[in-house]
């Protein structure tokens, strides 16, 4: 009889640790919307009018464009919609042969060429890099990011392998491909750096936890940019800082899904037009700024 209570107290005790895990999993879905939710809200709240950009003003200007993480969501709508406007693409992603979409568009569209890019691979970045050193690219645009598993995100349950991932894409890989290709910018016209970042990385607009190693990331690229943004002025080279707003993409219905929740976000198409006109307006004045989409900037 001792036996089968000690298996009843074992039952029930792993009942509760169930149920501990699930009410974790449940709570961590719970900040994990809150933290996207108030990003946006308080990141726009926040917003400093000094500097107003327009994102319905489009520019007829044209040129050469890189783009990394191109396969999909916001790079795949900024790829096309270059290509629309004229420019020419150089539109990269990890694995080229299985990116339906992106292929798709370069059938109709002479001027876009699919390149193999990895942020992870600094070899094949430099030589991506040293295959166009005479070519100038007017726009340099680091799109390629990951978000990371939001569950192991929380405080109490990090995993430390994927931070080190994370930053090893989001922040040291953009760093590298800026680095690598800033003397092909340096021969363009335009001459911009653009990283794609995100509200998440904004310091003073963060209201609740969750996702901690991709805000981080996003915080690290903010501040690298920044500073790139003070060498490469003298090389007559503009870096902007554009946070492209909570978009339709399967990084962001990600988080969404872990947390059971929707809201309303932008489709990839509505995001890159905004985007790309935000680029055309940036000038060495407005270098090392973070813009929302919506053309206002936002908060360190």
């Amino acid at each position: 009889m001792a036996g089968c209570g000690d298996t009843g107290k074992l039952a029930d005790s792993s009942k509760r640790q169930s149920g501990n895990k699930y009410m974790s999993r449940t709570i961590g879905a719970l900040l994990i919307t809150a933290t996207l939710a108030t990003g946006i809200m308080s990141a726009t709240a926040a917003e400093t009018p000094a500097v107003k950009l327009d994102p319905a003003q489009r520019s007829d200007v044209t040129g050469t464009v890189l783009i990394t993480g191109s396969n999909r969501g916001i790079g795949l709508e900024l790829a096309r919609n270059y290509a629309e406007r004229g420019w020419t693409v150089i539109a990269t992603a990890r694995r080229p042969a299985s990116a339906d979409a992106l292929n798709e568009i370069a059938s109709h569209h002479p001027r876009v060429t699919v390149e193999r890019l990895d942020l992870l691979d600094h070899a094949g970045i430099d030589a991506l890099a040293e295959k166009y050193r005479h070519i100038p690219i007017d726009v340099l645009l680091n799109n390629a990011a990951i978000l990371g598993e939001p569950n192991d995100q929380l405080f109490g349950s990090l995993d430390y392998d994927l931070m080190n991932r994370v930053f090893a894409v989001n922040v040291i890989g953009s760093m590298k491909v800026a680095e690598a290709f800033a003397g092909s910018v340096e021969q363009s016209k335009l001459k911009k750096i653009v990283a794609i970042t995100s509200t998440q990385g904004s310091i003073s607009s963060v209201r609740m936890p969750g996702l901690v190693f991709y805000k981080l990331s996003k915080a690290a690229l903010n501040m690298s940019m920044r500073s790139n943004s003070k060498s490469l002025k003298k090389r007559g080279v503009t870096v902007a800082l554009v946070s492209p707003g909570a978009v339709d993409t399967d990084m962001m219905n990600l988080a969404l899904d872990r947390a059971g929740v929707k809201f309303k976000l932008l489709t990839p198409q509505q995001s890159a037009e905004a985007v790309i006109n935000i680029i055309d307006q940036y000038g060495p004045d407005l270098t090392g700024t973070f813009m929302s989409h919506t053309g206002s900037v936002i908060p360190w």
